[in-house]
């Protein structure tokens, strides 16, 4: 089985990268931070967690809602990830504002950190996989295939944030997309555990200046030298 892996900090494009780049290639779209935002969200709404006690949550917690008898991840035909608990479809829950937040204070803790790492290696044991996070080429698959890393300018993640806040339905103003930006890069390259980097030997893309397709057209044509 093959692994490609995009990195990258927040709205860099990596995880549309990733999804339209599987598609191409024939491989499966496997997003880590899915991952994050699922935990995070059976935390938040079965076990009763609070804001404050999401960067540190009980491994029973972990263990208990990762369980593979509730817990099970699958493949669709088009490559989508399906996550489902007891038999519910949890990704469409996923798309609360608050998520990507709660997802970000649980990735700081170790015990989550490796429980998903272990559940991202049993994906790709038996599918070809484009992995798309924040350190899926430099911890989760260090030996991967080919490993991306996408940046773009803080002014340009920050209209693509603001962007995406609005099809949920949320105003932000630039300003704020700013900040939340700069201050989730601040958490993801200082934090102890796994902190966003460039990983050894992946190739480098600032798409700034580049669309989406364009972005996947230049990863694509890195994968035929």
């Amino acid at each position: 089985m093959m692994v490609i892996t995009i990195d990258g900090p927040i709205a860099s494009g990596k995880s549309t990268a990733a999804r339209l780049l599987a598609q191409r290639i024939g491989f499966y779209h496997l997003s880590s931070g899915m991952l994050f935002r699922t935990l995070a969200y059976l935390l938040v709404k079965y076990a009763g967690y609070k804001e404050e006690k999401l960067s540190m949550p009980a491994q029973k917690d972990i263990e208990y809602y990762l369980n593979p008898a509730r817990f099970i991840c699958s493949f669709d035909d088009t490559g989508k990830l399906h996550v489902m608990f007891k038999e519910e479809n949890i990704v469409p829950l996923l798309k609360q504002k608050q998520i990507d937040h709660y997802a970000s204070l649980i990735a700081t803790d170790a015990h989550v950190r490796q429980a998903l790492l272990k559940l991202q290696h049993s994906l790709a044991q038996s599918n070809n996989l484009v992995v798309d996070g924040r350190d899926s080429g430099s911890i989760v698959f260090p030996n991967a295939a080919i490993k991306f890393f996408l940046t773009a300018s803080i002014e340009v993640r920050a209209l693509r944030w603001q962007q995406k806040h609005k099809k949920l339905g949320y105003d932000l103003s630039l300003q704020e997309a700013i900040n939340q930006i700069e201050s989730r890069d601040d958490r993801d390259k200082n934090r102890k555990i796994s902190p966003l980097v460039i990983p050894n030997g992946a190739i480098v893309i600032d798409n700034s200046d580049y669309s989406i397709q364009e972005t996947v057209d230049i990863m694509e044509s890195f994968m035929h030298r």
